[in-house]
């Protein structure tokens, strides 16, 4: 029993008993007896549930299947006496990928639009996503995407790097950076015949010093899909 409790039980007993001895004319005085619960915020029961958050899962054939992306963060609810709600209850999204597995590690150059097997004129040979052209010269060498914010503009094999498909590339020259296929050529087409993963990267003009600087023929550069095609 705790004190609060204990110090109640002892006042109503000492008003029993002069009850009782006024039963039995015994002449005892009025008196006002106030109890004082010096205890109010004390030994208070409070019962709270956690409710725990679910998980809401999504599946996504453009996304690979070595790629789980956590859209909304899930966090557990808390309710007071089944019926106050303390805290909402956010339940986590996930969008799982199912395509086929993106890793690649293959070689790297760069290249301008006025290259020599090149138009010169600077459109790419994909459409964006709203199916506007893109030109390299008049847009320039990044691309804007919904998703993944201002990303590089990427040559490659469109047979095996479908039109928007998003890269991550590391351990190459120009270092960790995401890119974005938007054009291809005869050389990635080729070298992927022979089992070679070729990324061309874009610049508005050959001339740019680090169209040669970018070239990494060692095969070890790192080709990560985030997302197949748009």
């Amino acid at each position: 029993m705790n004190f609060y409790l204990l110090n109640l039980f002892g006042k109503w007993v000492s008003l029993g008993i002069l009850a009782i001895l006024s039963l039995f004319g015994f002449n005892i005085e009025e008196t006002n007896i106030t109890v004082d619960n010096t205890n109010v915020d004390k030994n208070i029961n409070v019962i709270s549930n956690v409710i725990p958050y679910e998980t809401i899962k999504t599946y996504d054939s453009s996304i690979p299947n070595n790629i789980t992306k956590v859209i909304t963060k899930g966090k557990n609810g808390i309710i007071y006496n089944d019926n106050v709600i303390l805290e909402e209850v956010v339940n986590e999204e996930v969008i799982i990928g199912t395509g086929k597995n993106g890793e690649y590690q293959g070689v790297m150059t760069g290249y301008g639009p006025d290259c020599s097997t090149c138009s010169g004129r600077g459109f790419v040979a994909c459409k964006t996503e709203d199916k506007e052209n893109f030109n390299l010269i008049d847009d320039g060498i990044y691309y804007n995407d919904d998703e993944f914010g201002e990303v590089r503009v990427l040559a490659a094999a469109l047979s095996e790097f479908p039109c928007g498909t998003i890269i991550e590339v590391k351990n190459s020259k120009l270092g960790d950076f995401t890119g974005i296929v938007m054009d291809t050529g005869y050389t990635m087409r080729e070298q992927l015949k022979k089992g070679v993963y070729h990324f061309d990267v874009a610049y508005k003009t050959e001339k740019d010093e680090n169209v040669r600087k970018t070239t990494d023929m060692s095969g070890e550069v790192i080709y990560s899909v985030q997302r197949w095609g748009w």
